[in-house]
């Protein structure tokens, strides 16, 4: 079991911005991504459900599951790898990289490399959208990030973590449950 602390927050979506934080230890880093280069969200989620229940890295030239993605802003790029490891324990590494120019060098600004659990990382993401997608609803979350909500893979997300059967489609079901852990 890590012994890291690793956090994240999903704080605002506005204007196409979706603001977030990560907490590392002690560290904090703040991210903002724009919805023109990025989908954090619907990222976090499929990430979890891909690696929910690996116990080894996945080998990237035949398997295609979603472990390592960007998040982009305008200059700038969040880069995660996310690797599992026995015991559902998953390594992260974010990067954060700025560029002074269209097409020029990057730039590191500051990097993560933590552990947590599968469990420990889905339960936040989970709440952290669930809490978001309350607060806005799928029209505001609309209008706010300018893509719709990723209800699917959130449902997907869900059912993992919920021990639910994950091949059912009853969107009505998952919202009464959220309702009920609130």
């Amino acid at each position: 079991m890590p012994e890291n602390r690793f956090e994240i927050f999903l704080t605002e979506a506005r204007a196409g911005w979706l603001e977030a934080r990560l907490v590392s230890n002690d560290s904090h880093f703040d991210l903002s991504v724009n919805s023109n280069f990025s989908e954090p969200i619907k990222d976090l989620f499929r990430c979890l459900c891909d690696v929910r229940g690996l116990d080894a890295p996945t080998d990237m030239e035949t398997d295609y599951r979603h472990t390592e993605f960007e998040w982009g802003g305008e200059g700038w790029l969040y880069y995660w790898v996310v690797t599992p490891r026995p015991g559902g324990v998953l390594d992260i590494l974010v990067d954060f990289k700025g560029k002074r120019e269209v097409g020029g060098a990057e730039y590191p600004v500051w990097k993560i490399e933590t552990s947590t659990t599968w469990d420990e990382l889905a339960r936040q993401v989970f709440t952290q959208a669930s809490e978001m997608l309350w607060m806005y609803g799928f029209t505001g979350y609309y209008a706010r990030w300018q893509k719709d909500f990723p209800a699917g893979e959130m449902m997907r997300l869900g059912h993992l973590l919920h021990g639910l059967p994950a091949e059912t489609d009853d969107f009505a079901r998952e919202l009464g449950y959220l309702a009920e852990t609130r």
